[in-house]
């Protein structure tokens, strides 16, 4: 059975939410130049690259599963009078036909369900890519503080339920690098990264480590 559960962003308000991660800054010449213009965020949270994107000039969608996170993207896409089609969707059933974008950004965001969810997502993003297509996509490494927190519950090898902060009741997969290789294989990889964030967080404890693979793949 396929877990997944929308962020509260009522809860989850920090400023690093509305900041682009330096990742995705690269893209906006890259895929300018290779003329790749219909672009999703998928998991797009309150937008951060939603907006980025809709302010460099592409044809930009956003997706989400959190109403929340989706009506505060809006109040700021309305307020800056951006052109941007905004859907609520679950990323294991994307409502969008076969080749629909040129490009995608799923930038902490595919992580958030189990192993048969992790798989769907990948599937589905094949599937909404055209051929020559290229995403970004982020993924929980097991080397996370919070893999091996004792307060969350292990659900299986790769799984964890939060139960701790702003995330806690959520799914989290967690992987190895061979465990995102296998979910790649069926894509080019371009770029295969590894990123390590250092927090000293009230809500979960000094010295905490957000760890994540971050790869840049073309559809074959």
């Amino acid at each position: 059975m396929i877990q997944s559960k929308a962020w509260n962003w009522k809860v989850a308000n920090s400023n690093y939410w509305q900041e682009a991660a330096p990742e995705v800054y690269p893209l906006i010449g890259r895929w300018k130049k290779l003329k790749l213009n219909k672009f999703l965020d998928l998991g797009c949270g309150v937008g951060r690259h939603t907006i980025l994107m809709a302010e460099n000039g592409f044809e930009v969608f956003a997706t989400d599963l959190s109403v929340d996170g989706l009506e505060k993207l809006n109040e700021i896409a309305q307020d800056q009078n951006l052109k941007i089609k905004i859907e609520k969707a679950d990323m294991v059933s994307l409502p969008f036909v076969d080749n629909s974008f040129d490009c995608l950004v799923a930038y902490h965001a595919i992580y958030h369900t189990d192993e048969v969810g992790i798989k769907k997502v990948m599937s589905e993003i094949k599937r909404v890519l055209k051929t020559g297509g290229e995403a970004l996509i982020t993924f929980n490494s097991q080397k996370n503080t919070a893999f091996a927190d004792p307060r969350n519950e292990h659900l299986s090898t790769n799984v964890v339920i939060k139960n701790i902060g702003h995330e806690a009741g959520i799914p989290h997969y967690y992987a190895t690098k061979k465990d995102v290789e296998m979910l790649i294989d069926d894509f080019e990889t371009i770029e295969f990264g590894y990123r390590e964030e250092y927090w000293n967080s009230p809500e979960l404890g000094p010295d905490y480590i957000s760890a994540h693979y971050c790869v840049l793949i073309k559809k074959k």
